[in-house]
């Protein structure tokens, strides 16, 4: 038989170590040191462990949204999130029925929004079948990443058009490194111009952005492209991103871009994610992933936002949510 925990503060470390290290589609956006970056009060949590004889076998982060149990709302993944070693057939059916009889019997829907399939350390078909066997509606936003092999450079999987940009842009003396913490608040001055020309604003403030760079020095990155003068004293910011590092999956994923749209005829924005998959490969990862494409909940396909990914080699994935 299985039990359900409800979370509580206390639980913390055993909680994140389960994430981190026991499971299968675990990764930090659903520890509690990621989730706790949000000021208390933002969210009701309503997150809870599926047990079997006192040993882990998922951790379920949530809130409750207007009665309803919907994926953690301060992550982009909420889950379920699985055992490696209950991580098969009938247990898999058992421990899916445990959580969806919890949720029926506490609230009044459910919207769940699991770890994609390229950020898993196993295939998330059993999860997917499971859940759609238990009445879950299945909803799909598609996606897509770069494969990438570390003797490969990436440039060589771009299209034509993508490497002659990157060959002008080599021509300006360009710079890629690290953002210092001395300019994170002009990367995130350009990032809110660049969310304001698509009617959006950053989902993060520029403190939660300092916060969770310091919480997190190896999963969260912040990369930046640069134009030098003759001699390489002075430089000029160009265009940046944040990319989260999921290592257990050995992917680079892209999350925020933030250029000086002023300067586009420096082709910075191809530089900087050349750089980016090349700093990714280099390093022993194994995709870039681009994120979504799509609007409205996937029902609408940004066309040419994915044509210019696949421009860099991307191929298809989907990301999906689950509703009852």
């Amino acid at each position: 038989m299985y039990e359900i925990l409800p979370y509580s503060p206390e639980l913390e470390k055993r909680w994140d170590r389960f994430v981190m290290d026991d499971s299968m589609n675990g990764t930090f956006l659903q520890t509690r040191k990621f989730l706790n970056y949000h000021p208390e009060g933002r969210f009701i949590d309503a997150s809870f462990f599926v047990q079997k004889s006192g040993i882990i076998v998922a951790v379920v982060p949530g809130c409750n949204v207007d009665g309803k149990f919907v994926s953690h709302q301060g992550s982009t993944f909420g889950g379920p999130i699985f055992s490696k070693d209950f991580y098969s057939g009938y247990k898999i059916l058992e421990i899916v029925r445990t959580i969806d009889n919890y949720i029926v019997q506490n609230f009044k829907g459910v919207k769940l929004k699991p770890t994609s399939s390229i950020f898993a350390t196993l295939p998330t078909d059993l999860l997917d079948y499971a859940l759609e066997h238990n009445g879950f509606r299945r909803h799909t936003e598609l996606s897509c990443y770069t494969p990438l092999l570390k003797n490969v450079d990436p440039l060589n999987l771009c299209t034509g058009y993508c490497r002659r940009n990157f060959r002008q842009s080599e021509k300006l003396n360009l710079t890629y490194g690290e953002i210092p913490d001395s300019e994170m608040e002009q990367f995130y001055d350009f990032l809110v111009l660049s969310k304001a020309r698509h009617n959006t604003t950053p989902v993060h403030s520029l403190a939660e952005l300092r916060d969770l760079k310091q919480r997190f020095p190896n999963e969260i990155l912040f990369r930046g492209v640069w134009l030098n003068n003759e001699n390489g004293q002075d430089h000029v910011y160009l265009s940046g991103m944040m990319i989260f590092v999921f290592n257990q999956a050995k992917v680079f994923h892209f999350q925020y871009l933030a250029p000086d749209d002023s300067k586009r005829d420096t082709n910075a924005t191809t530089a900087l994610f050349v750089n980016a998959m090349r700093e990714a490969a280099e390093t022993g990862y194994e995709k870039f992933s681009w994120g979504i494409s799509t609007e409205n909940g996937g029902d609408y396909l940004n066309e040419n936002l994915y044509r210019f990914k696949e421009s860099f080699g991307a191929l298809p994935c989907v990301n999906a949510r689950y509703e009852k």
